[in-house]
């Protein structure tokens, strides 16, 4: 998460090495897993908070430009060229955007721009944090 709208709530933390932004302190719960466990009562919970796919598409494309982004997700239509998702509602192929529209916008994720700032001197606020 790219906490963006809830300053006063930013959150971060480590997981497997790697430095991730959660949008509050139970976002951050959530992703630590502390609520999940392999066991409950006794009883299995083998699915319970596990992640699949890839944990933030920002930083799958980071340093990719949009042309390339957009076709790796497929967003493209069948002519290979105009783009699926268009800023209007016009329907003449002469106004729909293509790939040249977007060609060479890069994509620069703010999470690993976070990543590469050195460690803060100070603890993180909140209590989740201090407790990690």
């Amino acid at each position: 998460m790219v906490p963006c709208l809830i300053h006063e709530d930013f959150q971060y933390g480590e997981v497997d090495g790697k430095v991730y932004t959660y949008c509050s302190e139970v976002c951050k719960w959530t992703a630590f897993r502390l609520p999940f466990a392999n066991e409950y009562n006794g009883r299995s919970t083998p699915a319970m908070g596990k992640f699949s796919g890839k944990r933030e598409w920002e930083s799958l494309y980071h340093g990719w430009t949009l042309d390339a982004c957009l076709k790796d997700m497929g967003f493209i239509r069948n002519d290979g060229k105009t783009l699926v998702p268009q800023p209007h509602l016009h329907t003449d192929p002469a106004k729909m955007w293509t790939l040249d529209h977007v060609k060479g916008l890069p994509i620069v994720s703010p999470l690993e721009t976070f990543r590469g700032l050195s460690p803060p001197s100070v603890k993180p606020r909140g209590h989740l944090s201090q407790r990690l």
